[in-house]
């Protein structure tokens, strides 16, 4: 689950940063950007931890 999570947020992020980029004025194209880059940190951070094991 944590990989399908960590390819979500990549999505995510990247159109984030895509509309950010895409704007380019105001504090909707900051707010996207910064919105992008958390994403990507959290994409990151389901990407590489480890799965935790099932009690059942």
């Amino acid at each position: 689950m944590n990989r399908v999570r960590g390819v979500v947020m990549l999505l995510a992020g990247c159109f984030a940063l895509y509309e950010g980029w895409r704007t380019l004025t105001g504090s909707r194209a900051v707010l996207a950007i910064v919105l992008g880059v958390v994403a990507l940190a959290l994409a990151a951070w389901h990407l590489t931890r480890k799965e935790a094991k099932r009690l059942v």
